[in-house]
């Protein structure tokens, strides 16, 4: 991947991150131009990029939620495919997953020992 260009020669430059070489902001860090040969120095700003997406169940409470892939899955949620809310399952979704409860799958850890 190439990520900076020389300010000499203006050629693509592929900086090795190798330890975390280049990823600190505010230091200046010097490499050699493998095309030119002069020394520069460079440094590193990182920048955060947000994207907003509708959430409609955040404005009218229709959450879409489905079962998590849980293990064990006493412990599964329901989260929402779009807001990504969790809650705890209700009884008739434990029944309808044949889920047991936290406390059933603790107690026969128990018993098993």
């Amino acid at each position: 991947m190439e990520d900076i260009k020389c300010p000499y020669c203006e050629k693509e430059v592929e900086i090795c991150h190798d330890d975390g070489f280049g990823y600190r902001e505010d230091v200046n860090y010097e490499m050699e131009c493998p095309h030119c040969g002069k020394n520069f120095v460079f440094t590193t700003t990182i920048i955060f990029n947000s994207e907003a997406h509708k959430a409609d169940c955040l404005n009218d409470g229709k959450h879409d939620y489905k079962l998590t892939h849980t293990f064990p899955r006493a412990f599964s949620k329901m989260r929402c495919s779009i807001c990504e809310r969790e809650r705890g399952l209700t009884e008739d979704e434990r029944i309808k997953y044949k889920i047991e409860t936290k406390e059933s799958y603790c107690n026969s850890l128990n018993k098993s020992e």
